[in-house]
């Protein structure tokens, strides 16, 4: 059976990839709304393996793409604040022996965070790359700082507000009924 990885980036203008050489027709299905081309990307150097879980951990990984042309990574730069908080997907296709597609399996639904591009000079000249950095939903929420709802942190806050002016008198194991005394 013959495979490859498919990555589609749902930017303003959608960008779509696969894992080999020269263009593909992938099928219209519940990701992709209308049959559409994607480009090959060559090799891919960097998918990570990747996990859904449920009640775990969020998950952060890095796809990779290098080899690209200077033209490619000026486009990068250009496309980089639209692609910061698309849906990026990642799917198999399955060819048959012809190199025909089969089937389209959807694996995983991300949320892009960072677009980086980065030029290393080597022996054989200049390697240019370009790495997208995603995260599952819960990636980029964090946890509200602790608050300690008293009178000078009020304060701090609105001087004039006298809300919290009460919350010294409060202990556990006694009760205060509110309103006016």
């Amino acid at each position: 059976m013959r495979q490859s990885i498919i990555v589609r980036i749902d930017s303003e203008e959608p960008a779509r990839f696969w894992q080999g050489v020269g263009d593909i027709l992938i099928p219209a299905d519940d990701v992709e709304p209308l049959e559409a081309i994607y480009l090959g990307a060559g090799e891919l150097i960097s998918v990570p393996d990747f996990q859904q879980l449920i009640n775990g951990t969020a998950e952060r990984i890095e796809f990779t793409l290098s080899g690209v042309s200077a033209e490619t990574i000026a486009m990068a730069v250009e496309e980089a604040t639209s692609v910061r908080g698309a849906s990026l997907h990642v799917g198999i296709v399955t060819f048959n022996e012809a190199w025909q597609v089969v089937e389209v399996a959807w694996e995983a639904e991300f949320r892009c965070d960072t677009l980086t591009v980065s030029s290393q000079g080597s022996q054989t000249g200049r390697v240019r790359s370009i790495t997208l950095s995603v995260g599952s939903d819960d990636t980029g929420r964090s946890r509200a700082p602790i608050a300690f709802f008293t009178d000078a942190n009020q304060k701090r806050r609105s001087a004039t507000d006298n809300i919290f002016s009460h919350v010294a008198g409060m202990v556990a194991g006694k009760s205060r009924r509110f309103g006016p005394k």
